[in-house]
């Protein structure tokens, strides 16, 4: 064969392509996609329409959903056929079966007569609208165009939450009913609530960063998680750790950190215990601090909060096994006659709505572990594992609007 008659055919990498495509013009369109989402995660996943709705009673948190909707309208309407194949998707297809769950639970709620229980369930069934809405949207825009939100996001909240516990006040009054003086949350009110939004956060920002950067926010992070006094995200911060080590996600060398931490851990905990007992307001509250501290050394729950969370996961399984097949209702652990709720997620559902809320339940964690955003499945099966574990700690995934976002965000696929 004569070397001149030879042709050589470039090899296109799959990154090159990516490039030459995000090197393209951006439409009109497309700029308002991506202004859309940047406003709406900042304000999703600070908690920002409850946040202002608590220090403003008279702007609730509706209002924020409202214009949430509002602006991802027009997509809806422009990019309609696009909508045709979502609509069908595994995560859309989920929030219609919650949906309608509830929508039967709804109407025996207000046949009933029981308002606020039909409140509660008409907000779920928003919540769900919403988040197949902006799932929409995502699946509709290049996710390098706005994932860069999570890092900041994730280097925010943390920050924010070192900066409530150092000086209470500053994101709300003292005594703002839902706080626990010592326990920061910030924008949150709730502690557990924080430390959820930190991890989360945190975890959706893996794609963005190298291994060095996602290292340093991880201590960044363990500071925010730790200073919630939440020992479910502590724990989860942990867990994260050491998965994120072995898939090589970090360094190696960050595990020197933990290892020397515990190495003087006695010291640690000694020197913290006694900044705290040196806070004149924290002193009504430094028992209960105390003792979630004192549970990563003794590892020994007996502490008043958790012998209370105990009794509330008996009266829900008792819930469940009363009426295992349809559950005693929708919201009814949120209004019964204990103090709180059941603080797990997969017991409450199953209380609610029996058999058919463990079906969710377990479809949904199937639907994290088989998405498609992450580059790499390793940490589809992490998102979907952390869903677990932190179901064992918390009973508000469906009530609140950033959780319901990201499971529509991680169960569906990245766009190029």
């Amino acid at each position: 064969m004569n070397a001149k008659s030879r042709t050589i055919t470039p090899v296109v990498s799959p990154d090159a392509r990516v490039r030459g495509t995000a090197c393209s013009p951006p439409t009109l369109l497309g700029l308002y996609e991506v202004a859309v989402l940047a406003v709406v995660l900042c304000l999703l996943y600070l908690e920002i329409p409850n946040y202002v709705s608590e220090l403003n009673a008279s702007f609730l948190p509706k209002y924020f959903y409202y214009a949430f909707f509002v602006g991802v309208a027009p997509l809806l309407v422009l990019r309609f056929r696009s909508l045709g194949s979502y609509v069908i998707s595994p995560f859309a297809l989920w929030a219609l079966g919650w949906i309608t769950l509830n929508m039967i639970h709804l109407l025996l709620a207000l046949t009933d007569g029981e308002q606020s229980r039909a409140d509660i369930i008409g907000t779920r069934i928003q919540y769900a609208v919403l988040a197949v809405a902006l799932g929409f949207a995502c699946s509709i825009t290049r996710t390098a165009s706005y994932e860069r939100i999570f890092p900041f996001l994730a280097v925010l909240i943390p920050t924010t939450v070192i900066v409530d516990f150092l000086y209470p006040g500053v994101f709300y009054p003292l005594g703002t009913e839902g706080t626990v003086p010592g326990r920061a949350a910030a924008t949150f009110f709730n502690a557990n609530k924080a430390g959820e939004a930190i991890l989360l956060t945190f975890l959706l920002a893996i794609p963005v960063l190298r291994p060095l950067y996602r290292a340093l926010l991880l201590f960044l992070v363990g500071a925010g998680v730790i200073l919630t006094f939440s020992r479910g995200a502590i724990l989860g911060w942990m867990l994260l750790w050491s998965y994120l080590v072995l898939r090589r996600g970090v360094p190696k060398y960050t595990l020197a950190v933990p290892l020397l931490a515990l190495g003087v851990l006695p010291v640690l905990l000694f020197s913290f215990e006694s900044y705290l007992a040196g806070r004149a307001d924290l002193s009504e509250h430094l028992d209960n601090l105390l003792g979630r501290l004192d549970f990563f050394r003794s590892r020994v729950l007996d502490d008043e909060s958790a012998l209370e969370r105990a009794q509330v996961l008996e009266a829900g399984l008792d819930l469940f096994l009363d009426q295992p097949i349809v559950g005693a209702g929708a919201a009814v652990t949120h209004l019964w006659s204990l103090q709180v709720s059941i603080h797990n997620q997969l017991v409450m559902l199953a209380a609610e709505y029996g058999v058919f809320g463990i079906a969710l339940w377990t479809s949904l964690a199937v639907l994290l572990w088989k998405g498609k955003y992450f580059p790499e499945k390793a940490f589809h099966q992490t998102v979907a594992t952390g869903f677990v574990f932190l179901s064992m700690f918390t009973h508000n995934m469906f009530d609140y609007l950033y959780w319901f976002f990201t499971f529509a965000l991680v169960s569906g696929q990245r766009r190029a």
